[in-house]
Parts: C-alpha cells; sequence; structure tokens
C-alpha cells in the first residue's frame, strides 16, 4: 500500500490522489485530486470524460495535530458533448459554493455544545461566525408533540400598558391564557 493511501486514510479522504503535503509550524497543506471518473451533466444527464480544465480550490479542513488544515483541490472541470455545457466534478466532502468542509462547520458545532461562543469556536477555527450561524440553521429540530400547560415569563416591563401594579398584570395575563 502506498503511503498516500496511508495519509488519505489518516486525514479521512477516501479515493484521493495525494499529490503532494507540505507542513508549517502553525498550518499543513495537503495537495490532492479525485480519482477520474466518468460524470453525468447534470444539464442534459449524459455521460461525459471529456475534460475541459482544472481549478485549484483552496478548502478549510478541520484541524489536524493542532494545526490548521488547507486542502487545496485540483478539481476537473467536464465539457458535456451533447449540450456543450461545462460543469465541475462532484466532491462528497464539500457542498456546492463552499470553502469550508461539512465535517469543519460541524465540528464548529461540536465545539458549542462544549460551551464556547460563535465567536470564540469560529475564531478558533479560522472561520467567520455566519458560517456557524449557517450550520445551525441546517440543524432539524422536531417539533414538540405536546404545548405546556404553563407559561413562564422571563423578563417584562411591570408598568407595561398601563399597569402600574404587577398583581393587575398578573391577572390579566393569566385570564388571557385560560
Amino acid at each position: 500500500m502506498p503511503i498516500s493511501d496511508f495519509t488519505a486514510k489518516l486525514l479521512e479522504l477516501e479515493d484521493v490522489i495525494i499529490k503532494d503535503i507540505s507542513s508549517s509550524d502553525t498550518e499543513i497543506h495537503v495537495f490532492f485530486s479525485l480519482k477520474r471518473r466518468p460524470h453525468t451533466c447534470p444539464h442534459c444527464s449524459s455521460v461525459t470524460e471529456q475534460i475541459h480544465d482544472y481549478r485549484t480550490s483552496i478548502i478549510k479542513d478541520i484541524p489536524f495535530m493542532g494545526k490548521k488544515t488547507f486542502l487545496h483541490y485540483s478539481k476537473r472541470r467536464y465539457h458535456c458533448t451533447c449540450c456543450g455545457k461545462h460543469f465541475y466534478e462532484s466532491f462528497p466532502l464539500l457542498p456546492k459554493h463552499c470553502r469550508i468542509t461539512t465535517r469543519l462547520a460541524f465540528y464548529s458545532i461540536h465545539l458549542l455544545k462544549n460551551r464556547y461562543s460563535v465567536h470564540s469556536a469560529a475564531s478558533l477555527l479560522g472561520i467567520s461566525d455566519s458560517s456557524v450561524f449557517r450550520r445551525l440553521k441546517d440543524i432539524c429540530y422536531p417539533k414538540p408533540s405536546s404545548l405546556p400547560k404553563v407559561l413562564s415569563i422571563d423578563e417584562f416591563k411591570g408598568n407595561a400598558f398601563g399597569y402600574r401594579n404587577f398583581s393587575n398584570f398578573r391577572n390579566r395575563i393569566f385570564l388571557a391564557l385560560t
């Protein structure tokens, strides 16, 4: 088994061809491409293997050995012989139009479970706060099967709506709920 296969398993990058790895005190750069295979055109659904060109994308990944990890992905752009359109090959670790891997995005959410703030988790991983918030929107929570019978109010203004007496305000809320 070649050394690049062990490195791919260590980085959890299956079906990749690792070309080079460079490392410094704070960063790891992995240069790779995917194995060539036929792709289906998203426009006309025909199968093509004709490559139009290559582009390099720099993708942020989860930290490895305490260092920031950057994946330099040499992605192929295919040419469809039927409709003449160009399209990129699919890469499962990277959503469309993203520059961070899905595992980095969900690792940032995992840090939030450990009582990190959104800002501190984002700055630790080198991503923006809005990236963390976008991934929070991807998490689906089920609707509750039943609602509670008691409503609790955490903060309110005691003299709101002209109610100077708190007990009068409390009684109005209680009557509105029953």
